[in-house]
């Protein structure tokens, strides 16, 4: 499973002939790709009215990641371990999205650079 933030279906709505926009339409195809409701709110905004009726519709046949009332204190964990090895801070939203990943060993395919740095500090995977 694949947890595809908003950074790659913002390319993938914009731009279906993008190296993200194939990687993603390959993850759809394969039954890989999966969301959960931060990247939908985060999506929507961003996207024409005439869309947003369509992209929903997709978004709700996707396997959806729910966000347990236990994750917070990880999120927490994270942002510590990161400041105390001078890392970060780093944004909620990211935060989230890492714990989400880890605790359903899925991994994260995103375009930007620095859940690279989160993938080393704990371990997330990073697709491809």
């Amino acid at each position: 499973m694949v947890l595809v933030d908003t950074s790659v279906w913002i390319h993938f709505f914009r731009d279906k002939s993008s190296t993200a926009a194939k990687a993603l339409d390959s993850l759809l195809e394969q039954g890989e790709a999966c969301i959960c409701g931060l990247i939908e709110a985060e999506l929507i905004p961003g996207l024409r009215r005439g869309d947003r009726i369509q992209v929903r519709i997709l978004m709700a046949g996707l396997p959806r990641l729910e966000i347990p009332p236990d994750i917070w204190p990880v999120l927490t964990d994270i942002q510590e371990k990161a400041l105390s090895q001078g890392m970060g801070p780093f944004s909620i939203p990211d935060l989230l999205l890492t714990a989400l990943a880890l605790r359903n060993e899925a991994a994260l395919f995103s375009l930007d650079r620095h859940f690279e740095a989160l993938a080393r500090l704990t371990g997330l995977k990073i697709w491809p």
